[in-house]
């Protein structure tokens, strides 16, 4: 992937037709979201296990961006935690297109050596509403160190994600 993901999500960032980047980071509010995912994890191209996760996105968009956190575990006890930004690009009233970047901190367990502790997420996905507080979402996410480490093979899951909008 070596970044391909991670230029989806800023070139969607940036022309974003309702609120581009490049207008500002203008403060709107946002309906948070609480999202469960459960995923197949990807090493070398091969099915190497599987992986569950949570996210929570925060209450205001900046420009078309929403902050969120992230964290996750493997099969095999590699554990993942991060904060980033998600973009959405709306494509009918049902139907959008989501874009991730999270960078975060990736403990390795019994799971596979990816070269270090920094790593960035980037996802690129569809996402579809079921009513005003439920979407499902399928992505796909690629991990690594963005070649700041030596060795930097990545790892890619495809995620299915169940959406749940909160009110406070």
């Amino acid at each position: 992937m070596n970044g391909i993901i991670a230029a989806a999500f800023l070139a969607s960032s940036l022309l974003n037709p309702v609120y581009p980047l490049y207008d500002g980071i203008s403060q709107r509010p946002a309906q948070r979201e609480q999202v469960i995912q459960i995923s197949n994890k990807y090493f070398q191209k091969n099915l190497s296990g599987q992986e569950v996760g949570f996210y929570s996105t925060g209450d205001s968009y900046y420009g078309p961006l929403k902050p969120m956190f992230s964290a996750s575990i493997t099969d095999k006890g590699g554990f993942w935690i991060g904060a980033g930004f998600e973009n959405d690009l709306v494509i009918n009233e049902t139907v959008s297109a989501s874009f991730t970047f999270m960078p975060g901190v990736y403990s390795h367990g019994n799971d596979e050596n990816l070269g270090g502790w920094l790593m960035f997420r980037s996802g690129i996905g569809l996402k579809v509403n079921y009513s005003s507080d439920i979407s499902l979402s399928i992505i796909l996410d690629h991990r690594s160190s963005g070649d700041i480490w030596e060795y930097n093979p990545g790892m890619e899951t495809i995620q299915i994600k169940l959406h749940r909008k909160i009110n406070f």
